[in-house]
């Protein structure tokens, strides 16, 4: 009997103990005077967000509540606090002026147990200055015209793909487009990443495709997520890993061969692993090494491919829903082809205006990453205020938002690619636009990611007309599970052949 007592009173001391934790940490905001929405013990302001809504409409709506009222408000997800950022200069100052206090994304990694999670994209300032500085060469413009033939060469095989099944009939009632794109992203990142073919548009099911999805998903739920990355140091001393044991191996097993395999037989490619081979081989005093590269390669393949496909989807279902543009687009693909004598160069795809409008305004209604973390490594005082971003504060810019605005974006919803002509651009602050972040920390795939998507539309194209079907959602519905933006239920087109010509 004395036994249980004390049980129940040890289990309701650990209780309270554990409210009293939550309850001190849950009036951050108030404390300091900092609007923000009441927070629910352990779940913050994540209630109202659990399965049934993704994560950027949450702050969406955020956004629109306070803007106006104050240029960041605070926000509980779970265990982390943040501070969102609602001002278009305070954003600036954060991503560019200031970033000598903000340079990290506050974002986890553990090099030891999940040497794949320790990437560019997570990595501290030293750590991610130094892998930036190295792997820098690999994404200039020369480097993508180099790129530019083996991409070329996938999406002619998409086209072939879209081909058979128009012939066959299977295109009338319309085709899930997200996943077939993202089929093509992945056999064009796999082979500039590692150098193989996937062959993921002739095998849906093929491994690659398989492993690189998995890398997405959630190893822990939220809660645990948010343990892992409020307490980063201890996370690590208990061994907690992101991905799943099998991704880690298999993308380590890959690289391995891959890389033995061209040693020793002195194979050279140019592209993303012949460099990270280079860095590994080098004179210099810190070469990479194997886990290294399979963190490069990694995140280069699994951000790429689910960034590009994304929208590039998007892109056609857009065009799809707005002949207009459609047609106005091709008739500049074909325009600038004529020029260069039916040749698809990396020089006529530079010439190519109009699409570039497209893909801007697709990215802005689609923002695939639709908010961007830093952390503060020391405390900054916010200009003309006495308020104070702590040292270990997580900072969101809430990407999505601002793309939405429509004191920023007029009527949001409408899909109008003149919204980037080089006379509304100048209207804008140059923080109002940003798919890739800003600053020191912006992405390094910028180039590579818009060749991916370029390529792809003028090889659909030309040979193409999108239309869409019975089972085409408009508006689309969002899935809420994923951490980029996607479709919750597909996006179904059909394609009507025209007199395009597959380029060789």
């Amino acid at each position: 009997m004395e036994f249980l007592l004390v049980l129940i009173y040890s289990i309701a001391f650990i209780l309270l103990g554990i409210y009293l934790l939550l309850r001190k940490r849950y009036s951050y905001f108030a404390e300091r005077g900092i609007l923000h929405d009441k927070p629910d013990l352990i779940f913050g302001n994540f209630r109202k967000m659990r399965l049934s809504k993704p994560i950027f409409l949450v702050f969406r709506e955020y956004y629109n509540k306070y803007k106006g009222k104050a240029k960041y408000v605070g926000f509980y997800l779970f265990l982390r606090s943040f501070i969102v950022i609602l001002d278009l200069e305070l954003i600036k100052n954060v991503l560019i002026k200031d970033f000598e206090y903000f340079p990290n994304r506050g974002t986890y990694y553990n090099e030891k147990d999940d040497p794949i999670s320790a990437s560019i994209m997570h990595l501290d300032y030293e750590k991610w200055r130094n892998m930036r500085v190295k792997l820098t060469p690999t994404f200039t413009s020369g480097k993508m015209k180099f790129m530019f033939p083996t991409v070329v060469d996938v999406a002619t095989q998409l086209v072939e793909v879209m081909r058979d099944a128009h012939e066959s009939g299977s295109f009338e009632m319309g085709i899930e487009f997200a996943d077939l794109i993202a089929r093509y992203a992945v056999d064009v990142i796999g082979s500039i990443a590692f150098g193989l073919n996937c062959n993921s548009l002739t095998n849906p099911e093929a491994e690659f495709k398989v492993m690189g999805i998995k890398g997405f998903r959630y190893r822990h739920n939220w809660f645990v997520h948010s343990f892992i990355v409020s307490y980063p140091d201890l996370a690590r001393k208990l061994g907690m890993k992101f991905h799943f044991d099998d991704v880690g191996e298999f993308f380590l097993r890959i690289v391995r061969e891959t890389v033995t395999y061209r040693e020793k037989t002195g194979t050279q490619r140019k592209d993303f692993l012949n460099l990270l081979i280079d860095l590994k081989n080098s004179d210099t005093a810190d070469p990479i090494t194997m886990e290294q590269i399979t963190a490069q390669a990694y995140v280069f393949f699994t951000a790429g491919f689910e960034t590009s496909s994304c929208t590039m989807s998007f892109c056609l279902y857009e065009l799809g829903l707005n002949q207009m543009v459609q047609n106005k687009l091709r008739e500049e693909i074909m325009e600038v082809l004529a020029r260069y004598e039916g040749k698809f160069t990396y020089e006529a795809m530079n010439e190519m205006k109009y699409m570039e409008k497209v893909l801007n305004e697709t990215m802005r209604k689609y923002s695939i990453v639709a908010f961007t973390l830093r952390r503060a490594i020391k405390d900054y005082v916010i200009p003309n205020t006495n308020h104070v971003i702590e040292k270990g504060m997580d900072v969101v810019i809430p990407i999505d938002a601002l793309h939405h605005d429509p004191e920023l974006f007029p009527n949001p919803e409408e899909f109008n690619p003149e919204r980037f002509s080089p006379s509304e651009v100048e209207k804008r602050n140059s923080m109002s636009y940003i798919p890739f972040g800003d600053g020191p920390h912006t992405c390094i795939g910028i180039r590579f990611s818009r060749l991916v998507i370029m390529i792809g539309l003028v090889m659909v194209l030309q040979n193409y007309r999108i239309l869409p079907t019975k089972k085409t959602e408009n508006p689309l519905q969002y899935n809420p599970k994923k951490y980029f933006m996607g479709s919750k239920n597909g996006i179904y087109l059909k394609t009507e052949k025209i007199c395009g010509i597959v380029n060789e």
